[in-house]
């Protein structure tokens, strides 16, 4: 069977989605979460996932692998590039990687470090790509089922101050900027690391700010307000949903094997824990799409806005649910 109504072929950046392909998305979750598990292990049933992981991951390989089991369908593919041609003597291109791995699946989800590279992959393939994070550009299904997560607990967005820690340009809140400018937020507050670069928009419709330019034009072309805040007590006293990252990321770009484990304390004013929390009588939603470092004390795990954890589950039914989309129910 074909994929469902107009859903693109590839799910490459969420700036891509039209509002309608988002609604579909987590209306799809929000069935597939209310289904019991022997009724969707035949939705996929005979289809083959391949899942090339270039850079490392935990939550979004092993997530689209289990979305994939838990639908019928089985599992193939690489979480060591060494493993494959491509990064050997040969050098084997991305394109032809891509291509050669499409011709024997019928989806394929990339993790890669270059930006840019699901696009070419997606150019080059004969099956739907699908974006499992390209470089410093975008992690679509991520902030996808962030958004659920959010939509589901407040209610829906409309109207929702959210907040998000960390540098802007990386990916995951990148994808959160495009999603969350189309969903009639009130308000997004930024914290930003000091080592975030300062980038001035051209435009002089836009102030000068710490976002890229490509996300300050993106809010200001929906007329989402946002604002910097310097502490995260400013955040839990403000703001609904809080998505929390690492201030010191490494770039997203760089060759997994190029990179080595460093110290880093993070300032406290960029750190949540539940003293801050009970400080601020906050009621709201801390998420983190993970890994987390110091940032957030795992003494938040236990409180009640404490939803990391729940967040993974929730893109377990989020990814199902972009793989039924693409590759269609049987």
């Amino acid at each position: 069977m074909q994929p469902t109504d107009d859903f693109p072929r590839h799910l490459l950046a969420t700036a891509d989605l039209a509002t309608t392909h988002v609604e579909q998305l987590l209306a799809k979750a929000t069935a597939l979460r209310h289904t019991p598990a022997k009724d969707t292990r035949t939705l996929l049933d005979g289809a083959l996932v391949a899942t090339l992981f270039f850079q490392p991951s935990t939550r979004t390989r092993l997530g689209f692998e289990a979305a994939a089991l838990r639908l019928g369908a089985r599992v193939t593919g690489f979480a060591d590039p060494s493993t494959s041609r491509s990064v050997d003597y040969i050098g084997e291109s991305l394109e032809d990687t891509a291509r050669v791995v499409s011709e024997l699946s019928d989806a394929l989800v990339l993790r890669h470090y270059v930006t840019g590279a699901a696009h070419r992959a997606a150019h080059a393939a004969v099956c739907p790509v699908i974006n499992g994070g390209d470089g410093s550009n975008e992690h679509p299904t991520q902030a996808l089922s962030d958004v659920w997560t959010m939509t589901r607990r407040l209610g829906g967005l409309k109207g929702a101050v959210v907040a998000l820690v960390g540098d802007p340009g990386t990916r995951v809140l990148r994808s959160l900027v495009h999603l969350l400018a189309r969903l009639e937020v009130k308000r997004l507050l930024f914290l930003v690391p000091p080592a975030a670069p300062l980038i001035i928009a051209g435009d002089d419709a836009v102030t000068h700010t710490s976002l890229p330019a490509d996300l300050a034009a993106v809010l200001h072309e929906s007329a989402t307000a946002y604002e910097f805040r310097s502490d995260v007590a400013e955040l839990l006293a403000e703001a609904d949903a809080i998505e929390m990252m690492p201030i010191d990321v490494p770039s997203l770009e760089s060759d997994p094997a190029d990179l080595s484990s460093h110290l880093y304390v993070t300032p406290e004013r960029y750190r949540i824990t539940a003293a801050k929390i009970r400080a601020a009588g906050s009621k709201a939603l801390i998420l983190h799409p993970g890994p987390r470092k110091d940032e957030l004390h795992p003494d938040v795990d236990t409180t009640e806005g404490g939803l990391y954890f729940e967040q993974v589950k929730d893109s377990l039914y989020l990814r199902m649910a972009v793989l039924t989309q693409v590759v269609g129910e049987r």
